[in-house]
C-alpha cells in the first residue's frame, strides 16, 4: 500500500477498494501517512531518553506569540532548572533553539540560558542556580529580539522549502533544518547540485511570497484528521509524537510543526540566500538569513565589495572586469617569470659546466647556488642531466637537488643515494628517483660539508 501510494500516487482508499473487489481483505492503519513519511526520513541515532518529570506546564507562546511578560508559580527545581506551571519561553525543538529571558522574584532577577521540555513540563535552566524554591511566584520575561529572529527564520524556512519545490520540482523533500538568530539552513533532497540561476529563482520566489503578506495559519488537529486532510507531506520536518499535532500553513506549505512563527509572511522581512553546498549524496543544503539578519548579511557583503573596490581603486560595478584583467595579467607574469627562470638556469648552466670535474669517467658538477629556490635547483640539475652530467646542487636555504645523466645511470649512480647522505649532513633527509632526487635540512651552516659527502658518494659508486 505504501509503495502504491508513494511511487504511483494511488490513494490507499482506492487501492483498498480494488483489492476488496478481487476478494482480498485490506486493513488500513490510522497512521498510514505517518508510516509513509517515515520512509522518507533517514533513521537518526536514538537520543538519550530524558527522565519524565511529574506535572504539567501550560504553553502560553502558541496563543500569545508576541507577549513578553508572564506570571507563574514554581512547581519544582530540578538540577538547577526551574519547572513552572505556565511559560511564554519556548523550549528547544524542531531545529529551533530555546528562548532566553529572565525569571524574577521579589528580590532577584535570574537569567534563563536554556529551556527544555521533559514530558509535559518545561525546564528553565538558570545561569546561576539557586534562589528560587517550589511555591515561589515569579514574573518571567522573554528576550523578544531572539524570539522574533527565530520566528522569522522558522517561517522563512517554510517559504524557502516551498519555493525550492516550485523551482526544482515536487520531488523536493526536507531532510533537515536548523534555525538561529543570524541565519538558518534547510537540507533538501535533490539529485544534482543547485545552479546559481536556480538559487536566485528560489530566493526571488520566497521574497515574492513574503510581499504577498499571506497569513500564517496554525491549528491543533487530531493526527488522523490532519493526515486525511493533508497526506504524508505533513511530515516534511519529521513525525511528531502524540494524538494531537500542530499544523502550520505558510502559503501552500503545510507541515506538522511545533515552532514559533510570525503571523503573516510580511513580518519575515527580506530573505537572503547566503550559500548552498552538497552535504551528502542527494542532499543539498541552503543557508539563508531573514529579516534584520538578512539586512546585516547584505551589508557585510557590501562591505566586502567596498573593501575590494578600495584595494583595486575601481567602482564596485567594475570589479569583475578589473579582477579578470588582473588575473590575466598575473598569469602572463607567471609565464614570464618561468621563462626568465629558464633563461637564468641556462646561463648558470654555462657557468656550472665550465667548473665540471671528471670522476671515474663521468662529468660531475657539485656547486652552491646562493639563495636559489627549489624550482631553480631542479631546473638547473635537470638541464645538466640532459647533457649527461652528474650534478649535486645546494642552496643556502638548506635545499639540495641531485640529478644523474645516462652515463651515470649506466654505471649505477643513483640521485636518491647521493641526496640521502648529503641531506643527512644538514640534519635532514630526502629522496627521489635514480635520475632526480631532492632533500634538505635545517643545518644550513654545514652546506659545504653536505656537498663534500655527496661528492664522496659519487666517487664511491653504487
Amino acid at each position: 500500500m505504501i509503495s502504491l501510494y508513494d511511487t504511483h500516487g494511488i490513494p490507499p482508499e482506492i487501492a483498498r477498494e480494488s483489492a476488496e473487489e478481487l476478494g482480498a481483505s485490506v486493513e488500513l492503519p490510522d497512521n498510514f501517512y505517518s508510516l509513509v513519511a517515515k520512509t522518507h526520513i533517514k533513521a537518526e541515532a536514538e537520543e538519550t531518553t530524558k527522565p519524565v518529570l511529574p506535572g504539567k506546564t501550560e504553553l502560553l507562546f502558541y496563543e500569545h506569540p508576541f507577549e513578553q511578560v508572564f506570571e507563574a508559580e514554581v512547581l519544582d527545581v530540578v538540577d538547577g532548572s526551574v519547572v513552572l506551571d505556565r511559560t511564554l519561553l519556548y523550549p528547544e525543538g524542531g531545529g529551533q533553539p530555546a528562548d532566553h529571558g529572565t525569571l524574577e522574584n521579589a528580590t532577584q532577577v535570574f537569567q534563563v540560558v536554556d529551556v527544555q521540555k521533559s514530558g509535559d513540563v518545561v525546564l528553565h535552566k538558570l545561569a546561576k542556580p539557586g534562589g528560587l524554591q517550589k511555591g515561589d511566584h515569579i514574573k518571567g520575561c522573554v528576550d523578544m529580539r531572539r524570539r522574533m529572529a527565530h520566528a522569522r527564520h522558522h517561517t522563512a524556512t517554510h517559504l524557502v522549502h516551498d519555493s525550492a519545490k516550485r523551482v526544482l520540482g515536487k520531488h523536493i523533500w526536507q531532510a533537515g533544518a536548523q534555525k538561529s538568530e543570524d541565519r538558518a539552513r534547510l537540507d533538501i533532497s535533490h539529485f544534482k547540485r543547485i545552479t546559481e540561476e536556480e538559487l536566485k529563482a528560489i530566493e526571488l520566489e520566497a521574497n515574492r511570497r513574503v510581499m504577498e503578506t499571506v497569513p500564517v495559519k496554525t491549528q491543533f488537529l487530531p493526527r488522523t484528521e490532519a493526515e486525511k486532510l493533508f497526506g504524508f507531506e505533513l511530515y516534511q520536518g519529521g513525525v511528531p509524537p502524540g494524538k494531537q499535532i500542530r499544523v502550520v500553513r505558510v502559503g501552500t506549505d503545510i507541515e506538522a510543526c511545533a515552532g514559533t512563527h510570525v503571523t503573516n509572511t510580511g513580518m519575515i522581512g527580506a530573505i537572503k540566500i547566503l550559500r548552498t553546498e552538497r552535504v551528502q549524496d542527494g542532499v543539498e543544503r541552503i543557508e539563508f538569513a531573514a529579516g534584520e539578519a538578512a539586512v546585516l548579511a547584505s551589508q557585510e557583503r557590501d562591505d566586502l565589495l567596498g573593501e575590494a573596490s578600495g584595494v583595486l581603486r575601481v567602482p564596485a560595478e567594475q570589479l569583475p572586469k578589473t579582477a579578470e584583467r588582473f588575473f590575466e595579467e598575473w598569469k602572463g607574469q607567471q609565464k614570464e617569470i618561468e621563462r626568465l627562470k629558464e633563461e637564468l638556469a641556462k646561463a648558470r648552466l654555462r657557468t656550472l659546466t665550465a667548473e665540471a670535474q671528471e670522476v671515474d669517467g663521468l662529468k660531475v658538477v657539485v656547486q652552491k647556488m646562493g639563495q636559489a629556490d627549489i624550482d631553480e635547483l631542479l631546473k638547473a640539475a635537470s638541464l645538466l642531466a640532459e647533457q649527461d652530467y652528474v650534478a649535486l646542487l645546494g642552496s643556502e636555504t638548506g635545499k639540495l637537488v641531485a640529478a644523474v645523466g645516462r652515463s651515470g645511470l649506466a654505471k649505477g649512480v643513483k640521485a636518491g643515494a647521493i641526496i640521502k647522505v648529503a641531506a643527512k649532513a644538514l640534519g635532514g633527509g630526502g629522496g627521489g628517483k635514480p635520475d632526480l632526487a631532492q632533500g634538505g635540512g635545517p643545518d644550513v651552516a654545514k652546506l659545504d660539508e653536505a656537498l663534500k659527502v655527496g661528492m664522496e658518494k659519487m666517487r664511491a659508486g653504487p
